[in-house]
């Protein structure tokens, strides 16, 4: 195993508030991942957030990974909103550097794997905290920007 290299990402401290949220049907986040979730315009579902989507970060779900229900509203989750809460969440591109503390980053999907997309603030979803000293490609340490939590088409 890699030094550095995490088994379990997702909550590991900080507040943990949180709303039930139920979710879109056939959303699907793989392990190792995080689990951000936007609020659908118009639905009110829940859906894995992804860079470029329409809808801001709403929060992170505590849920399964793998794909979910195939009929809208059925599974339903604890949806943790609290602004204090800290993440660990995998690498999905670029390469944490000790000059990424304090900055924006968004949330990207590659192959059903959900990770901070390092050195991308178009959306600016997560707030950067810390990460991986050893090769900065395995993990980040990271909260919810509040500035875009719960909001649409902002940033």
């Amino acid at each position: 195993m890699l030094e550095g290299v995490q088994l379990r990402y997702g909550w590991v401290a900080g507040g943990k508030a949180a709303v039930p949220v139920a979710m879109l049907a056939s959303e699907r986040v793989d392990a190792p991942g995080s689990r951000f979730v936007e609020v659908k315009s118009g639905s009110g579902y829940a859906a894995y957030l992804d860079d470029g989507d329409d809808n801001e970060i709403f929060g992170s779900v505590e849920s399964p990974y793998g794909t979910n229900s195939s009929t809208s509203g059925q599974d339903i989750y604890s949806c943790i909103v609290d602004p204090s809460a800290i993440y660990k969440v995998p690498v999905n591109s670029g390469t944490y550097t000790i000059a990424d503390m304090g900055d924006t980053c968004d949330v990207g999907v590659t192959s059903f794997v959900q990770g901070a997309t390092l050195q991308t603030s178009n959306d600016e979803h997560l707030i950067i905290l810390g990460g991986d000293a050893i090769d900065g490609t395995n993990w980040v340490l990271v909260r919810t920007n509040p500035f875009v939590q719960g909001e649409t088409n902002s940033a």
